[in-house]
């Protein structure tokens, strides 16, 4: 699946996309928003390619491939790029 995987988002027909992006202004993390982007995530077909395109493209905000900035920057290195 190419670049159109983000049609097949779950995360594409949601009202609130805040909710992917959960720093709040004090800079700490909202959990409450945080189980509601993995809950979207958890329903999603494309989560893995979602996952693979912000390790690929480095990006370090949000929720991506239902995980969090810290998840992703935690997992092993053999497994970012796979």
């Amino acid at each position: 699946m190419t670049a159109d995987w983000r049609h097949h988002a779950a995360c594409s027909s949601e009202n609130t996309p805040d909710i992917f992006f959960p720093k709040t202004e004090t800079g700490t993390y909202s959990q409450p928003l945080i189980a509601a982007a993995k809950a979207v995530c958890a329903r999603c077909p494309v989560t893995h390619h979602c996952l693979q395109w912000a390790l690929e493209n480095r990006i370090t905000d949000g929720i991506w491939g239902g995980l969090t900035e810290t998840e992703r920057r935690s997992r092993p290195r053999t497994q970012r790029h796979h």
